[in-house]
């Protein structure tokens, strides 16, 4: 094909026509306007059938959509989106030649400059399928390499010229004089990969362009960064169908586990399935992936350790073009079977034979990295089979990333298929509910939708369950043209468009638009019905009479506050009064260390409205508020629709328990006291509100003396076990250790102050204090007596007695060879160590699948033991503590830091993925320096357990070993000590509690 096309050099650029074959010019490129003319009306609109080539579906569409647009004279930009392998270039060349204007042409690199160039110098396809007939002419195009430098210089180019294929780089670099004067000659502007249309020179150019046809092409419509693409949708090919009708191949996603050598891993699992490809008789290419040059050379030295006989290359920008051309020759020729590259394909590989992708440095949306493993899908002859992707698990796991590709394209679901998933009872519940869907909406994926946990509740008759008259109640009100309906388990859901007024002023001529989503489910078995929307402003009495029938009832009133029931250790945030007799002052809201007051004080006189709370629920953190309009919700927002139905089914039976009393519920909240001095309590514990570490996030750290580090790798510790004196605690790091102080006054929340030195908090945004971090975002304080500071400056004081921890419940361990006083067994397995002790006493307990050494700054237990069991994640989380005395006795003071440890972190260690997770990445960062933390089991059963933790209920038992303890001569102020900390952890999370001591 390149001896066939002319070239000459005009002005650093090229101008490229057909020299042979079928539209080839005479004798050098043709004038525009003869090549303008001699296409004009040779265009066919020949679509492909089972008996003849043609167009492809998604190509006659998108052309229509264009010329659709065209008709309308509508000059807003346009995007069409057309899965790799479907025929975007092509259908550039269709609308070119249907009108055959002089076109710019704006590419992301220079090998897609030269593919396009190519394409438009030969109309690709469309002289062999007809499309393009007669007596013609292929066009002439400019590639625009180098700036110009004048006006006269565009004119001179663009005369001969049909078609200009530049970069936007090499645009920008032209004079604004030869700029202006090249993009005023051209009638139309194709945008190929747009979306990185959102860039600046991306949009600049578009802008140059108003009043003229603009489209965008690309296989995806969504940008890593979350920006739009520049333009409206006009058209859109569901993956989905691309891969039914044969131009998409499956992609097999495996995620490699390994936390000491991921690249070898990835690389040797890559190459085992290009084997194994090859020796089916497949003609396949391997191509990894990686983020810079640095990494390519590290990467193609590693390959060509492993697999010297399948001749792996690196190409990438620092590659000399004629080498460049060389290697991918060798690609082609199957010389070469493996090819190490840096970032997307922006080198220019469009090769059907590339079915194996090995991804060292995945993208941070793995949304763009199968963007990437799209290019591995295109379907070629019989010698190709399906493709494989191997992509190294995340420490975060690849779940979550998962379900954002999920949301981001519902098609998703068809195309890949995860070999590395384990099914599970919860898995496989979720799956099932999904399918269980007779009819979905194309607008919006179902795994996109996150519902809040909130509801009104009617009472229906039994079997009252007719979902299809939304549709007649909506009308043209719905944004999803199809409801989402499943009558195994009565859930409809929709998205609505609906038309507010604006805040900001009275218009007849224009309103806001708002999209609202709603969820209605039945419960049969109980007869209630639920709504969920994000219309609040409503209780959607329509919604429930369409669905539910005219007999749909409200449930409304103080009844409404029994939900709040179902909370223990509840804390009431936000309480609403209404004054029924003041007119001036009717309805008043009461936050923070007002609650206490509208509580106690005007609250005995005034008519609650609504009431929100937070405690703790079946072993789990939860909110709740209840509205006497009937409206009952919790802050949490579900994962799916799933979720949000196993929520609302609790919600009808609890308001409607006629054996809950509204006045024990009224009695029984924990009314929370602004701290104006130093608690008179013992300090056990001090933690980070769980908002701060509840993710993985680094982008926030601390910082002193140039060394940072995440707030999980921190710890923090009182430095005085007394109940009275100054109340400090030390911040600790794998390197530096910072003490600070708490500072009570009497008119305001308490500051921490530093005792010393103080540090920093490290942001994106730049650096601050860290004792005004502190102070800011508070901290929690758990104390004896189970007194709680929380980090908003408010006290909590349970009111009830004391429990004394039975003596006969704790257990005790044979010290024989042990020193009591040595606690960590540390990386030489000390085995004369307390914690080498409790691993060798408790390993034997059962069949345990890991049992780690977590020991160290930010750890969530000494000792960690896991299994799963049918559906559940067994945890024990064990905390060692050493004697202070060679002796075992009856000393309180050995328990403080023990029992401190074990009620620490305690919402992370009632959340299994949090938990598990953690526990990885803790062990992913010891493999990465050499050492493990792994007694019992394997990294391949460690991530795999990580993987499920979601799906699994979690059972945690918190163990604490302090061989200093006698348990025959356990003191009373220990049994109370003890006491607390069990029921700290039954009633918040349901976590069991052990003992373990000395005889």
């Amino acid at each position: 094909m390149r001896s066939e096309i002319g070239r000459v050099t005009c002005h650093e650029n090229e101008l490229w026509w057909l020299g042979e074959g079928v539209g080839a010019h005479d004798h050098g490129p043709a004038e525009a306007a003869l090549v303008a003319d001699s296409l004009r009306g040779r265009f066919a609109f020949v679509e492909e059938s089972a008996d003849r080539r043609g167009l492809r579906a998604p190509q006659i569409g998108a052309l229509h959509a264009m010329l659709a647009h065209r008709s309308v004279e509508d000059f807003d930009p346009i995007v069409v989106v057309m899965p790799t392998g479907t025929g975007k270039t092509d259908t550039m060349l269709a609308a070119f030649c249907h009108t055959p204007v002089r076109t710019l042409i704006v590419v992301p690199s220079d090998a897609l400059r030269t593919q396009i160039a190519e394409k438009f110098v030969t109309l690709g396809i469309l002289p062999s399928i007809e499309a393009v007939s007669g007596e013609f002419l292929c066009p002439t195009v400019l590639v625009l390499k180098h700036g110009l430098d004048t006006s006269d210089q565009a004119d001179e180019l663009t005369r001969c010229a049909n078609v200009i294929v530049t970069t936007a780089h090499a645009l920008n670099s032209c004079s604004p004089q030869a700029r202006e004067a090249l993009v005023a000659a051209c009638e139309r502007l194709f945008v190929d990969e747009a979306h990185h249309m959102a860039a600046r020179t991306w949009r600049s150019v578009a802008e140059m362009f108003r009043e003229r046809e603009v489209v965008g092409f690309t296989a995806t419509p969504f940008r890593e960064d979350g920006r739009h693409v520049g333009g409206s949708i006009a058209y859109v090919y569901p993956l989905r169908l691309a891969q039914q009708n044969g131009y998409f191949a499956r992609i097999n996603y495996h995620s490699v586990i390994d936390l000491a050598d991921t690249d070898r891993s990835v690389a040797i699992a890559a190459i085992a399935q290009l084997r194994s490809d090859l020796a089916a008789g497949r003609n396949h290419l391997l191509m990894a992936r990686v983020i810079s040059v640095t990494r390519a050379k590290q990467i193609v030295a590693l390959y060509e350790e492993l697999a010297p006989d399948l001749a792996p290359i690196r190409i990438d920008t620092t590659v000399a073009v004629s080498t460049r051309l060389k290697r991918r020759a060798l690609l082609v020729a199957g010389s070469s079977r493996i090819v190490v590259c840096v970032n997307m394909l922006g080198e220019g590989f469009d090769l059907p034979e590339l079915k194996i992708a090995a991804i060292h440095d995945p993208q941070k949306s793995l949304g763009v990295t199968l963007q990437f493993i799209g290019r591995f899908t295109r379907v070629g002859d019989g010698t190709l089979g399906e493709a494989s992707a191997f992509v190294p698990l995340q420490v975060t796991g690849v779940d979550e990333r998962l379900r954002k590709l999920y949301g981001e394209d519902a098609d998703w679901n068809a195309v890949l298929r995860d070999l590395t998933e384990r099914h599970t009872g919860g898995e496989k519940e979720r799956t099932d509910f999904e399918r269980a869907f007779g009819s979905l909406p194309r607008e919006v994926a179902i795994r996109s939708i996150h519902p809040k946990m909130s509801a009104v509740t009617y009472r229906i008759p039994v079997s009252a369950w007719t979902p299809e008259n939304i549709y007649d109640l909506f009308a043209d009100r719905l944004l999803t043209t199809r409801l989402g309906i499943n009558n195994k388990n009565k859930v409809v859901w929709w998205v609505s468009r609906e038309e507010t007024a604006v805040r900001w002023g009275e218009f007849a001529s224009f309103n806001e638009l708002v999209h609202h989503l709603h969820v209605v489910h039945v419960d049969d078995s109980t007869g209630f019905l639920y709504i969920n929307s994000t219309n609040n402003a409503s209780t959607h009495e329509d919604i429930a009479k369409a669905v539910g029938g005219d007999k749909a009832t409200l449930i409304e009133g103080e009844t409404v506050y029994r939900i709040l029931a179902k909370v223990t250790r509840r804390i009431p945030t936000n309480v609403g009064l209404l004054d029924s007799v003041s007119r001036n002052r009717r309805f008043s809201m009461y936050v923070g260390q007002d609650v206490l007051h509208a509580w106690r004080g005007e609250g005995g006189t005034k008519m609650k409205t609504n009431i929100f709370a937070y405690g703790y629920t079946d072993g789990h953190a939860v909110s709740f508020g209840a509205s006497r309009k009937g409206r009952v919700w919790s802050h949490e927002q579900a994962t799916g629709i799933l979720e949000w139905v196993h929520w609302v089914r609790q919600v009808g039976p609890a308001i409607t328990d006629e054996s809950v009393s509204l006045e024990s519920v009224m009695s029984g909240f924990l009314l929370p006291e602004p701290a104006t001095t130093r608690p008179p309590h013992v300090p056990l514990a001090i933690e980070w509100p769980f908002e701060l570490v509840a993710t993985f996030s680094e982008r926030r750290k601390v910082a002193y003396q140039g060394r940072e580090f995440a707030l999980f790798e921190t710890e923090l510790t009182p430095t005085t076990r007394s109940d009275a004196g100054p109340l400090t605690f030390q911040l600790a790091t794998p390197s530096w250790s910072l003490e600070f102080e708490f500072k009570f006054t009497p008119d305001e929340a308490p500051t921490i102050l530093p005792i010393l030195d103080d540090g920093q908090v490290v942001t994106a945004h730049g650096a601050e204090s860290l004792a005004a971090f502190l102070t800011t975002n508070g901290l929690l304080v758990s104390f004896s007596d189970e007194v709680v500071l929380g980090p908003r400056g408010y006290l909590l004081r349970p009111d009830r007695e004391k429990r004394l921890y039975p003596p006969e419940f704790i257990e005790v361990l044979d010290w024989t060879g042990i020193n009591i006083q040595r606690e960590s067994q540390k990386a030489q397995r000390d085995p004369t160590s307390v914690q080498y002790r409790a691993i060798e006493a408790l390993s034997a307990e059962a069949d345990w699948e890991i049992v780690l050494d977590d020991d160290g700054s930010g750890e969530l237990a000494d000792i960690a033991l896991l299994r799963r069991v049918g559906e559940d994640l067994e945890v024990v989380l064990v905390h060692c503590k050493y004697s202070s005395k060679p002796t075992p006795g009856a000393r309180i003071e050995d328990l403080y830091d023990v029992c401190g440890q074990a009620m620490k972190m305690n919402r992370a260690k009632s959340m299994p993925e949090l938990l598990a997770k953690r526990l990885l990445r803790r062990e992913s960062a010891r493999q990465a320096a050499g050492r493990t933390g792994i007694m019992v089991g394997d990294p391949d059963t460690f991530a795999a357990i990580v993987s499920q933790a979601r799906y699994l209920t979690l059972r945690v038992t918190i163990a604490i070993v302090q061989p200093g303890m006698s348990k025959s001569v356990v003191s009373e102020d220990m049994r109370s000590l003890l006491g607390a900390t069990e029921r700290f952890l039954t009633e918040t999370h349901g976590m069991k509690f052990r003992v373990i001591g000395s005889p």
